[in-house]
């Protein structure tokens, strides 16, 4: 009731007016959205005749009036606190792309409120696709958990840890050998030469071979790292001269090698000589027995 009693003191106060409107509408060149009805003027000449300020709760109007048919309408000015609903997505935005939501406010005549969702932006998860090698860069790749994009990023390369592997010690004038692998890739290795001690560790010589009068002797030594065995001549004693007329020792003892030595060659030798005569006599029956029975076949022609 209130309400309608401010509106019908505004409608008084406006309506002496509405002369002047009236005749401002007739000759006004403007023209309004409106209905669309036949005039007699062919287009409808409107103006404003009645405003009803909107207030926070209430919607307020406008009304306008052809100054020529006399036909009017009234536009609803929204209440300018609304009553908005829940926002409603219309379009769902995308990583690249933004979205759209609306809500509708519930005071009056229903109207809409459009608004922009931004653009989500990628969310980018990385994962190595390619592990990188001593000398060749790896490969990581950011791939987008919503839309799948994707681009990519180096991975440097680790480089080498060369560790030793194995070894060959050097013996005393023989190089040694030390192997590196790396412990990333073993088909990287690289070998590394140990020099040589240089000397033999001998220890003291030892006498195989007694040197004898007129005959050398021999001694050797064994080096202890590597087993080298290094030998030298012993000088031969000296043979002592006997005096003339008198017989030594040794004279003696060569006299009875030399008499044992024939008489080894006598045993051996003499038997030896009766089996070549034995045989010899042997073959010799044989031969002339095959010659007597070959004349004999001849001469009697035994067939």
């Amino acid at each position: 009731m209130e309400l309608r009693g401010k509106r019908k003191g505004r409608a008084g106060a406006a309506a002496a007016s509405l002369v002047f409107f009236l005749s401002v509408c007739m000759f006004s060149p403007a023209a309004h959205a409106a209905p669309e009805d036949e005039c007699e003027a062919g287009r409808h000449q409107y103006a404003e005749i009645l405003r009803v300020p909107a207030t926070a709760m209430e919607d307020g109007e406008v009304t306008y009036l052809c100054g020529v048919c006399g036909r009017q309408y009234t536009e609803i000015l929204y209440a300018t606190d609304h009553l908005w609903g829940e926002w409603v997505v219309d379009t769902r935005p995308t990583c690249t792309r933004p979205g759209e939501k609306h809500r509708t406010c519930g005071r009056g005549q229903s109207h809409d409120e459009y608004a922009e969702m931004p653009a989500l932006g990628h969310e980018y998860k990385p994962s190595v696709t390619t592990q990188p090698g001593c000398e060749t860069q790896g490969v990581t790749t950011f791939a987008c958990v919503r839309c799948g994009d994707k681009y990519t990023r180096p991975i440097p390369a680790v480089g080498h840890d060369y560790e030793e592997a194995a070894a060959e010690e050097p013996s005393c004038l023989e190089p040694g050998v030390r192997r590196f692998v790396c412990a990333h890739d073993p088909a990287h290795a690289y070998e590394e030469e140990i020099p040589p001690i240089g000397s033999h560790s001998f220890g003291e010589w030892a006498v195989e071979t007694p040197a004898g009068e007129g005959a050398e002797g021999l001694e050797a030594r064994t080096c202890a790292r590597d087993g080298f065995r290094e030998t030298r001549v012993l000088a031969a004693l000296p043979v002592p001269v006997s005096e003339p007329g008198k017989i030594s020792v040794a004279d003696i003892i060569l006299v009875g090698a030399n008499v044992g030595f024939l008489a080894i060659f006598a045993l051996l030798f003499i038997p030896y000589l009766v089996c070549l005569r034995y045989i010899k006599k042997r073959r010799d029956a044989v031969n002339r027995r095959d010659a007597l029975r070959k004349k004999v076949e001849e001469r009697y022609d035994f067939k």
